[in-house]
């Protein structure tokens, strides 16, 4: 049998947190029913964001005075936080003659932000969006590559990032060897209208390489959740291996290097992942921003502050993430900024620092052991089963049971409410 055929689209049901949003067409303008005087002139817009758009753009276009422009915008950040529109996504207007009175955009694929004119006041907020979601279960066969093999296996790059996040500090996944076997159970996220969303949770993922099994299971130990190996232990060495998708490593941690641009030679406190400008940066652990800013050669630099003394610096970055700033505590693969060229950068690229006591480290080799024993081995133990039973069903195939289940999404918004007057 071979492996598409062993594939198993597995379901489970379980509790919601988000809520949909089901549009019109793309395109497409509603207008309400002829119902009287008061709805005779409501008009609502379903705007597709192109690139380069603005929300100080669009509603420009709309004959908006400038200073109710900037209401509108301060509403919408006060209520979502700073964020940028992404060109695809929905910006719905709603006009009563040509007064604008409500507007409302998915930030992402699980956080809507609204804003609608209440007499003088704009009043915001934001709310869940509803996502289908359902447990699939993959495996694959190393032949080339781990990421090719994951891509024929149909395992979504977000997904398989994952996989290199939780697991990169026990297996390297550069140095896969052909005939290396793996399987991975996570979660699929559609929308309510069959849309498909970014992926959900990865729950279970085993690589068998040689003689050796890695494995990394989802498990909630009282808390919000974390990644711990079949023994129970925690899987993270304390920070993420790699904090950004880099194309290749184009300078390494060094005491001495000669630099390409002073032409001259001096340590290098770091390593350098090149990768596309724009491409997210993530923080490698949790912690507390110390920094966010202009640092001279390093150009635009994110410091964070961790426990035990460690700290890590992101260099050379286009821009930061909506509120990033001194003092906000982010959380292991929260992005924190985007790939850049600022400072004495010769291409884009991440500069990526760690040091403990003002001490710099390799990044690539340094150990930060943060690692701890689940608190109730019985009840991990009964859990790993569970989804062991649940990924084994790539290789003894069982009918699919037809369920839904609705779960949180990506995003680091929280439902909010907020005012604002003239």
């Amino acid at each position: 049998m071979d492996h598409a055929q062993r594939r198993v689209w597995l379901t489970v049901l379980t509790a919601t947190t988000c809520v949909a949003l089901v549009s019109p067409g793309l395109g497409a303008t509603k207008r309400a029913p002829n119902r009287g005087p008061a709805t005779q002139s409501l008009r609502v817009e379903r705007h597709v964001v192109a690139s380069g758009e603005t929300l100080t753009s669009i509603l420009a276009q709309r004959g908006l005075q400038t200073s109710e422009i900037l209401r509108w915008h301060e509403a919408m950040q006060a209520a979502a936080g700073e964020f940028a529109l992404s060109p695809g996504h929905v910006l719905r207007l709603e006009f009563q003659g040509q007064v604008l009175t409500r507007t409302s955009y998915e930030v992402d694929d699980c956080v809507r932000v609204k804003v609608e004119r209440r007499g003088k006041r704009l009043l915001g907020k934001t709310e869940p969006l509803q996502a289908r979601v359902r447990m699939v279960a993959r495996e694959g066969v190393v032949t080339k590559s781990f990421s090719a093999a994951a891509r024929q296996a149909g395992i979504p790059n977000a997904i398989v990032s994952k996989m290199a996040d939780v697991l990169g500090w026990e297996f390297d996944f550069r140095r896969v060897r052909a005939g290396d076997r793996f399987r991975v159970l996570y979660e699929e996220r559609t929308s309510v209208d069959g849309r498909p969303l970014s992926p959900g949770k990865l729950l279970a993922a085993e690589i068998r390489s040689g003689k050796r099994v890695y494995q990394a299971f989802f498990y909630d130990d009282g808390g919000e959740g974390t990644y711990v190996d079949g023994n129970g232990r925690t899987l993270s060495n304390g920070f993420l291996r790699f904090p950004v998708e880099f194309t290749r490593i184009t300078s390494h941690f060094s005491r001495q290097r000669f630099h390409p641009v002073l032409q001259v030679g001096r340590p290098h406190h770091g390593v350098d992942f090149a990768a596309p400008a724009g491409t997210p940066v993530r923080a490698a652990g949790d912690g507390v921003v110390v920094s966010a800013g202009w640092e001279g050669d390093y150009g635009n630099q994110v410091e964070i502050r961790h426990e035990n003394g460690w700290s890590t610096v992101y260099a050379h970055l286009k821009g930061f993430a909506p509120g990033i700033k001194p003092g906000r505590a982010v959380r292991q693969g929260e992005v924190i900024g985007y790939v850049g060229q600022t400072g004495l950068a010769t291409g884009p690229h991440l500069h990526f620092g760690l040091f403990r006591n003002g001490q710099y480290q390799n990044p690539l080799t340094a150990k930060v052991e943060l690692r701890r024993e689940v608190r109730d081995p019985v009840r991990f133990a009964e859990a790993k089963r569970t989804l062991l039973r649940q990924i084994s069903a790539l290789v003894r195939p069982a009918p699919p049971v037809a369920a839904t289940m609705l779960a949180t999404g990506p995003s680091t918004l929280r439902p909010s409410m907020v005012s604002l007057q003239p």
